[in-house]
């Protein structure tokens, strides 16, 4: 059983590592010498859009490969990237954009009602959805501290405010954007220690699901085919197994999950923020898959990806 100080103190220990990864990148920012113009930091910063409710809401529709739509969406609409987020960073270049909102609204004449009515309508659409981050972070601890018995938070009763879970993540992740986030006086400047900060979360993010899936094909199963012949071997997983059918959702429930996911990776206002607003300067975007060299840089692209940010040749 994991105790809780233990719990308390491991997260307090991975927030202060991330209190420091941002502190050196904010200093480094200020010696001229920026860490997120590396083409390899900004697109580990672009895993924003897999956040701790991402990774629920992908378990409670893993009934089968109901969840895939979720991340085939946005892998669809990368692809597209090299030609419509780069017309984007650059339209907001040349408009001063600072948020999404300012991009709507320049559209239309730069509206100052269109910019308050997109404002408003995200600011609804956000609060909840922040909600559920928190519920997500205090339901884990929850689960953490009473395992191996699992008791779901519904079932621990009404706590107080003090013993909230949610109530002092929020506190720690107000902290964290005011000291590298909103602290800045110009709206336009980067926020080189938030990018940083996100960049090497999201590479913890990667390497624990990586370990995770590669224990269990190869530690508990014998590898990808005695993985996926036990499931089809088991009547009710072989039925989970078959896209578009029963449980794994219909046609219908595919396509519209499908283009929902599109466009939360191009308009949710935190990954417009880091797509769009903190790009830096010296990052372009490439069709190409081949490294090249020039006279100022170095611009190397990512095989498997073509859409990927390289730095300007």
């Amino acid at each position: 059983m994991l105790h809780g100080p233990v719990i308390v103190l491991t997260a307090f220990a991975y927030l202060g590592l991330l209190f420091a990864i941002a502190y050196y990148a904010d200093k480094r920012a200020d010696a001229g010498r920026s860490i997120i113009a590396s083409p390899y930091v900004y697109s580990l910063s672009l895993a924003v859009y897999a956040t701790a409710w991402t990774f629920y809401g992908s378990v409670g529709r893993a009934d089968g490969v109901g969840f895939l739509p979720i991340y085939i969406g946005p892998t669809l609409m990368i692809a597209l990237w090299w030609l419509v987020m780069r017309k984007i960073i650059r339209i907001s270049r040349q408009n001063r954009i600072t948020s999404l909102a300012d991009f709507i609204a320049s559209r239309y004449g730069k509206s100052a009602v269109i910019g308050g009515l997109v404002t408003v309508i995200a600011v609804i659409g956000i609060l909840p959805y922040i909600s559920l981050q928190l519920k997500a972070i205090s339901s884990s601890y929850s689960i953490l501290v009473q395992y191996p018995e699992i008791t779901m938070p519904a079932q621990a009763g009404v706590v107080t405010a003090w013993q909230d879970t949610a109530f002092w993540v929020a506190l720690i992740l107000a902290a964290f954007t005011i000291a590298f986030g909103t602290r800045h006086l110009d709206a336009a400047e980067h926020h080189q220690g938030m990018v940083a900060a996100i960049a090497f979360e999201s590479l913890v993010k990667l390497l624990a699901f990586l370990a995770v899936g590669v224990f269990v094909t190869f530690g508990l199963y014998n590898g990808f085919g005695d993985l996926f012949g036990r499931a089809s071997a088991e009547p009710k997983l072989a039925a989970m197994m078959t896209p578009l059918e029963g449980v794994a959702g219909g046609y219908a429930s595919w396509v519209w999950l499908t283009i929902l996911s599109m466009m939360a990776i191009m308009f949710l206002p935190r990954q417009f923020q880091v797509t769009v607003i903190e790009n830096s300067r010296s990052i372009c975007w490439r069709s190409t898959s081949s490294c090249c060299r020039s006279r100022s840089a170095d611009c190397c692209t990512f095989p498997t990806a073509g859409w990927m940010p390289t730095r300007s040749c």
